[in-house]
């Protein structure tokens, strides 16, 4: 026997109710599955199609997909992480290195004085509000591509998750920070790291938040021929 169309359409089915969410990794397991169920029925010819599903599911032993979506997510977070880089490397060319010292030079400035503490106050209260505008924006796009029925892609979640929890990465060292600025200013070492951190910060969610998603289509298309089919 011959895995059929209908087969391959029960096999996506199959591994959605085994709550596979990402059309890549369903299409990864059917392949795999389609292939094994073939092989079993020309060891076992009298097979129904069901029994031999079940027979090549076992094979994935008592865990069933999750060892083999927890590797693809791994994969798939260091390809993000690589797109990361890659951006990053950019700023520190010119003229993107200019601006990067300029701000250095700003929070070190801003962090020797009084005024430090009421700066970091705003940046925390604005990280809060674009958390808060962010997760609205993921959940709507969630919904809608749910209602639509359209295929969701493990490497566009991991975008826009990362869009979504990149300012939080600026909440506990501000609060820390502002617990201690109790003082004039900052000594001159700590201004220098706390500085360093924000600047390093900006970049890291200024490519998260808006570089990688204004080029997310294109790389999403290099990663999945099939994306805009």
């Amino acid at each position: 026997m011959k895995i059929t169309e209908q087969h391959i359409e029960k096999l996506y089915q199959f591994t959605r109710q085994h709550y596979v969410e990402y059309y890549d990794l369903q299409t990864e397991l059917v392949d795999h599955m389609a292939n094994d169920i073939e092989a079993i029925w020309k060891e076992y010819p009298h097979l129904s199609f069901e029994e031999a599903r079940d027979k090549a599911f076992k094979k994935f032993g008592i865990f069933g997909f999750m060892e083999v979506v927890e590797a693809r997510e791994k994969a798939m977070h260091k390809r993000y992480f690589k797109l990361l880089l890659n951006y990053a490397k950019d700023w520190f060319k010119l003229p993107q290195i200019l601006l990067t010292l300029s701000l250095l030079l700003g929070f070190y400035t801003l962090f020797r004085t009084q005024l430090g503490g009421i700066f970091l106050g705003g940046i925390l209260l604005s990280v809060s509000l674009y958390s808060i505008v962010m997760g609205i924006k993921f959940s709507l796009k969630r919904k809608r591509q749910k209602k639509a029925g359209k295929k969701l892609w493990l490497l566009e979640q991991i975008i826009l998750t990362n869009a979504l929890t990149m300012p939080i990465f600026f909440s506990p060292q501000l609060i820390n920070f502002l617990n201690i600025f109790d003082a004039e200013y900052l000594p001159k070492i700590m201004a220098l790291v706390f500085s360093l951190f924000n600047v390093l910060a900006i970049i890291y969610v200024y490519i998260s938040t808006i570089v990688i998603p204004k080029n997310a289509k294109i790389h999403l298309k290099e990663t999945y021929p099939e994306y805009d089919m």
